[in-house]
């Protein structure tokens, strides 16, 4: 297995991950920006900012969906994911990376919409 295809296995298994991680949790700051008081003076616009942080962790997302199917492309030579490792190893982690990737992307996209389409600012 060659370097670059090593790279692209850990790029298509953990890129995704802090994506979404990435996208919650700044979401959730500038949603909290966005209904405090100081908003008056900073004009941060929730939705404006939601939308560019979905559709950054979506690309990003679909990068690292992108380098998975690579790694796996690139293992195509061994027979299974059982065969011994290296290349078994990384055929079985391309795998994963593959399926948890659609996951996150459904994630970010559920949390994106979530976000851009419900009532901010409301009181407990």
């Amino acid at each position: 297995m060659t370097p670059a295809a090593n790279r692209l296995q850990w790029l298509g298994l953990l890129v995704a991950p802090w994506a979404w991680f990435g996208q919650h949790v700044i979401g959730q700051a500038i949603a909290q920006a966005a209904c405090s008081a100081a908003n008056a003076s900073w004009g941060v616009s929730n939705r404006a900012w939601q939308i560019v942080l979905l559709a950054v962790a979506g690309a990003l997302i679909l990068v690292s969906e992108a380098a998975a199917v690579a790694a796996f492309r690139a293992t195509r030579t061994s027979d299974h994911y059982e065969s011994p490792p290296p290349l078994g190893r990384a055929q079985l982690i391309s795998i994963a990376a593959m399926t948890t990737n659609a996951l996150y992307l459904v994630i970010v996209l559920l949390d994106g919409v979530a976000s851009i389409a419900d009532a901010q600012c409301r009181g407990s």
